[in-house]
């Protein structure tokens, strides 16, 4: 997943060397992410850019309560993932070096296996 990440980043012509690990490696094989500062200026057209590649990789896109300005969503086996840019006024209060034309792109991997959620036992009796 995080060459999936690489590669996206690097298409869209910037140095995945320049942004850093949301998740440490080995941490979680189920989660990754990758997040770098960017100016608000350019940080759309890299998201537009992240995600043409993300889809010429194979990623299907959720169309589904997507905010194309801000956040999309795809999908490919288990793993979804998630591109967004995110401003200071949504960022962690520990975060707060943006300056006002800076904001953050992210890219947030979770590797879902429903079949690892207890369902809940269910009854059904027949008269």
């Amino acid at each position: 997943m995080d060459e999936v990440i690489r590669t996206a980043v690097s298409a869209a012509g910037l140095d995945p060397a320049q942004g850093r690990r949301t998740v440490a490696a080995g941490a979680n094989s189920n989660r990754t992410g990758w997040m770098a500062v960017r100016e608000k200026t350019a940080a759309q057209s890299e998201m537009n850019a992240i995600c043409a590649d993300l889809e010429r990789q194979g990623w299907t896109l959720n169309p589904n309560g997507d905010r194309p300005d801000a956040s999309r969503s795809y999908k490919r086996g288990g793993w979804y993932l998630l591109v967004s840019t995110r401003g200071k006024t949504q960022a962690p209060s520990t975060t707060s070096a943006l300056t006002d034309s800076q904001t953050y792109l992210t890219l947030t991997g979770l590797q879902l296996n429903l079949s690892d959620i207890p369902l809940p036992e269910i009854t059904v009796r027949i008269r």
